[in-house]
């Protein structure tokens, strides 16, 4: 691949990249928020025959190695530094931005990713996909775990009251039906990781209380300190609206399941056909 980004063997790490406390959360991040085997089958799968040379959004290790080639770009220098299992014959690490991909040919069969899209903020979808179109050859495929929030949401009330209850005891799981649940009482996809902690603070001010019904850690809790005046953006979009951001080029657009670990039924891979 001819890049104008770096390889992975020459970055350094960035403190005011937003992503630098990230990698080191990775290890103890767990489904819905770091993807199993069920999840990688899935993928796999999905790009079965369009595996010799794949783009992968972001530097997820657990999805480096079901291409002949790999090549994944991220934005930040941490995540590659401190996730990103090395380079070797068959893959390498970029840095660059998903909405200004370097130049390199039309040759990519596939682009696949773990939550890739939910990364970056809705608005941004259209200039992602513009940059898929440019780089995947005709007939490529795309296949990403995207995490989609219901078309009819909980509230947060509701959430809460599941939670007190002592219903949900999975606290990753738990971060992301509280961020859906935000993105639809909103009615935007957008939604400012900040928040997710303001509100958390907010609805859950009782923190032993808390403990006490879910049997989640305080390490659990201390998770949350990472969405504490961020100002990153995540995007938790309906499946209407991943719908309404796909252009034109891709068809055949479906969403397998990723497997039966906790919110799952959320967490659906969104494949497409790239046919211009």
């Amino acid at each position: 691949m001819s890049s104008s980004g770096q390889s992975a063997s020459t970055i350094t790490s960035d403190p005011s990249d937003g992503w630098s406390e990230f990698h080191r959360r990775w290890s103890r991040l767990t489904p819905p928020l770091r993807p199993n085997q069920d999840v990688v089958g899935a993928i796999a799968a999905q790009i079965a025959g369009h595996d010799t040379r794949v783009l992968l959004l972001g530097v997820t290790p657990e999805l480096c190695g079901i291409a002949q080639e790999t090549v994944a770009v991220d934005h930040s220098a941490n995540m590659i530094a401190r996730v990103w299992p090395g380079d070797t014959p068959s893959r390498k690490a970029v840095l660059a931005d998903w909405r200004s991909l370097p130049a390199v040919q039309p040759d990519f069969s596939a682009a696949i990713g773990d939550g890739s899209l939910n990364a970056v903020s809705y608005a941004d979808y259209p200039a992602v996909f513009a940059q898929l179109a440019r780089v995947l050859a005709t007939g490529a495929r795309i296949a990403f775990r995207v995490y989609e929030t219901p078309q009819h949401c909980e509230t947060i009330a509701q959430l809460r009251d599941d939670v007190m209850a002592g219903r949900e005891r999975r606290f990753h799981a738990f971060k992301w039906r509280l961020a859906m649940a935000l993105a639809s009482e909103r009615q935007n996809p957008d939604l400012p990781v900040a928040l997710i902690y303001d509100v958390f603070s907010r609805v859950f001010a009782d923190s032993e209380a808390l403990l006490r019904a879910t049997g989640w850690s305080g390490a659990d809790l201390a998770e949350m300190e990472a969405y504490r005046g961020r100002d990153t953006k995540y995007s938790f979009p309906t499946r209407r609206e991943i719908l309404a951001a796909m252009p034109a080029p891709f068809t055949n657009a479906r969403f397998p399941s990723s497997g039966s670990y906790a919110l799952a039924e959320r967490c659906p891979i969104f494949a497409a056909d790239f046919t211009p």
